[in-house]
């Protein structure tokens, strides 16, 4: 399993981050498409338009499986 880092981004006024652990990029992308971006580790609500879109997915760290 790998990690990775989601930035989201709402317009020009709000940006999310968040680490999500998934296989690749793409599952790492739905992952965060259905996670609520209230829940995001880092956001800034204060500005926000309403139209969140993931802009960039950064693969941070590898994880080693226990048995493998």
């Amino acid at each position: 399993m790998k990690k990775y880092k989601v930035r989201a981004e709402e317009t020009i006024y709000a940006i999310y981050e968040t680490e999500i652990e998934a296989k690749n990029k793409k599952e790492a992308e739905k992952i965060a498409l259905d996670t609520c971006a209230s829940d995001y580790k880092s956001s800034d609500w204060s500005n926000s338009a309403g139209d969140f879109t993931i802009e960039d997915i950064e693969e941070i760290e590898e994880w080693k499986n226990k048995n493998g």
